[in-house]
This record gives C-alpha cells, structure tokens and sequence, in this order.
C-alpha cells in the first residue's frame, strides 16, 4: 500500500477532488441535526473542506483523518476554529460525544471486512443523545473496472492521473492510481477498498440499537447508499 497522495500531495488531491459538491453533503447533514449549538465529529476528514464548512454552518467541529499531511492542508484552510487530530477507525480515541457524527465519501468502504462492525460501533459510541449518523456505503464495482485517466492542474503545474480498481481474490478491490506531475514526478497510490453490501451495513446499525433510514445519494446523482442512523 501506497499513499503519497495523502502524505505527500494533499495539494493535488484538492485538485483531483475540485468538482465534488462539498456543500450539498453538509446542507444533507445540517437539515438532520436538531441541537441549536450543534457539534460534529468528521471522521476522514482529509484536507478539510467538509469541516470548514461545518465551520461556517454554526457548528462546533471535530476532525480526524489517519494521513498528517491531509490534515496539515486542512489545518491551513479551517484555522483555529476547528480542532483537528491524527485518528481513524475503527478505533477513535478522540474524547466526547456529538450531535452528528459524519464519515462521508466511503470512508468505511476503506476498511476491511471484520472491520465494519467496530466502526459503526465506534461511530455509534461518539454519539450524542438525540444525535445523527451519517455515512454512506460507496457502488465499488466489485468486479473492477477499466482504467481511467484525466489531467488537471494544481498548485505544482499541470498533471495526469490514471486510476483502476482491480478485483483481489479476497473479494476487496486494490485501487491503484498513477500520476505524472510537469516537473517529472511519478508516483503510485494504492489503497485497498471494501464494496460492502447495503445489508451488512445496515446490519451492524442494527447491532447498535440505532433507528435507521436509507437514502439514495446526498443529493440528485449521487449513487452511494446515505444510513442516517439516531441514537
């Protein structure tokens, strides 16, 4: 396993991330929290444009992320508004609890399978009473797919990625991408991934004791399974 892109270029992965619709996740969240001074827990948060937004939205935010240099990025965006820290499933040690609790854009399809029911449960454990779960289950195509590649620009110059999951015979996925930067860098980042079922998810929610509702995406075109889930 290699991840430059998140120790090393967290700059780049801005770039690689520009057209997500990071408002529309949050707007799906903050609709869902009913504490007037509400706080959340970003689990994953990378280079933290969910939790500067969180930020502006009136909340009181918390976000963790396994990768320091994601969260150098983000410290540099969110300031000292947001508290931030090296932590990742499916053990937090972060302290507290939370009126939302938020692990967006796959973060759970990164662990292994055994790891599921720890997660949800650690996630479970940081909530607030009253509180909100959000996370969602990615459509990992569990075959692999065919190699993609694109160019952009980012704070070093122009560059080309090309990307691939490919099928593991444990039933994960390795995604493995390559990227060229203009000054002649060349590096490899490889992850293994989990395309979980929606009912092994929804499972170990149950296992929580937790009220769950299921939605299709944050928003229109958005394909991910969405568990709201309350304590």
């Amino acid at each position: 396993m290699s991840e430059r892109l998140y120790t090393d270029y967290p700059d780049l992965y801005d770039a690689i991330q520009r057209g997500w619709d990071y408002d529309r996740d949050v707007a799906f969240v903050d609709e869902r929290v009913a504490a007037s001074d509400p706080s959340v827990l970003d689990v994953g948060c990378g280079t933290g444009e969910h939790a500067r937004r969180f930020a502006e939205a009136g909340f009181d935010v918390t976000g963790v992320d396994p990768h320091e240099g994601m969260l150098d990025r983000a410290r540099e965006k969110c300031g000292d508004g947001v508290t931030l820290r090296r932590d990742a499933l499916p053990d937090l040690a972060v302290d507290g609890r939370f009126d939302a609790v938020v692990a967006v854009r796959g973060v759970v399809n990164h662990l292994p399978p055994a790891d599921l029911g720890p997660a949800v449960a650690a996630l479970a454990d940081h909530l607030a009473s009253g509180g909100v779960l959000v996370f969602d289950n990615s459509p990992l195509p569990p075959g692999g797919n065919e190699p993609a590649h694109h160019v952009g620009e980012y704070d070093g110059g122009r560059y080309v990625r090309v990307a691939q999951m490919q099928s593991r015979a444990d039933g994960r996925l390795d995604w493995v991408s390559v990227v060229f930067t203009e000054d002649g860098e060349v590096f490899t980042n490889s992850r293994p991934m989990t395309p979980f079922d929606d009912e092994a998810v929804a499972a170990a929610l149950d296992d929580e004791g937790l009220a769950v509702e299921t939605r299709e995406g944050y928003g229109p075109d958005d394909r991910r399974t969405v568990f709201v889930a309350r304590s």
